[in-house]
Formats: C-alpha cells, structure tokens, sequence
C-alpha cells in the first residue's frame, strides 16, 4: 500500500517538474529575432557563392534559350539548376567571409535583389518542369536583368572578382 502512494507522488513530481520547465521556457528570449540572423554566416564570401554557384546555376538556364533541351535530361538539369539558383539568391541576403559581405547584407536595395533572383529562379525551375521554352526564356532574360542591375549597383568593375576567371557565356561564344 505504501508503495502505491510513492508512484502517485512521483508521478506527480515529474509532471510538476515538466510544467516548470515548459512554463519557464514560454518567457521572453533576451535575443532579438534581428540578433540571431546577424549570427547566421555562410562559410564562404558571398563573391564565392555568386561565381560558384549563381554562375553555374544562370549560365545553363541563358543558354537553354539559345541551344533549346533536347530531351527530358536536359529539362531535369535544368530544373535542378534552377532550384540551385533560387537557394543561392537565399544565400546572398546571409553575410559570409567576404570583405563586404556585412555591409551588401544591411543593404536593403541588396535584399531586395536577392528575393528578386530567387522569385526568378522559382520561375525558372516551373519553366522547366512544363518543359516550355518560352517561360524559360523569359525567366532567364529576368534574371540577366536582376543580375546586371545588382552588379551596375553593387560591384560594377569587378563582375566575378576573378574568382574562376571566367565570365557568363555569351550567344556567340556557343558558335566557337
């Protein structure tokens, strides 16, 4: 009978316990919401990401509207580039370990571009997986035009920062 009362009571002093911790937890964090995204970095400067990864993931998508997919590989690649590009115009909007990478990511004008290629891209991966040319086509002048206007803006004499070395292909250069 005794022990009957002690499982009760312990039962009741972890419930009790619980309570405690989940009401404590409820309270108001000492961090503001703004705090905890500055601490957020990608590992590598945002220059790093546009040459890797929003150059490799635009170029193909420009050139599908000059040298159209051929078959249902093509059209997967490019919706996977696709959605690779609408993550890394998330990516810009963090700051990494470049030199101004703080200062493009407190910049509202700079955000904004980010959302604006990301939106693009969205289009883009949709483009692909109705297999139209033509939306395809219109995304991709987009985000050319997203992109020429960030770097009129942000990074005008220094379009890759000789990062690979290489610029975006251009219709002439597929005739080579």
């Amino acid at each position: 009978m005794n022990q009957q009362k002690i499982i009760p009571n312990r039962y009741l002093y972890c419930v009790g316990l619980l309570l405690v911790l989940l009401v404590g937890g409820c309270g108001e964090s000492t961090q503001s919401s703004d705090e905890g995204m500055q601490q957020a970095r990608i590992p590598i400067s945002i220059n790093e990401v546009m040459a890797s990864l929003i150059n490799h993931s635009a170029d193909p998508i420009w050139v599908a509207a000059w040298r159209n997919p051929q078959n249902d590989r093509d059209w997967r690649e490019l919706e996977h580039l696709a959605r690779q590009l609408q993550v890394g115009g998330a990516l810009l909007s963090i700051p990494g370990t470049g030199p101004m990478d703080d200062e493009w990511t407190a910049n509202a004008a700079w955000v904004g571009y980010a959302d604006q290629l990301s939106a693009a891209a969205s289009r883009a991966v949709n483009a692909a997986r109705s297999r139209d040319v033509g939306l395809l086509s219109r995304s991709g002048d987009e985000i050319v035009d997203i992109c020429e206007g960030c770097h009129i803006d942000f990074k005008p004499a220094y379009p890759t920062m000789n990062i690979y070395g290489e610029l975006s292909p251009l219709p002439s250069d597929l005739n080579r």
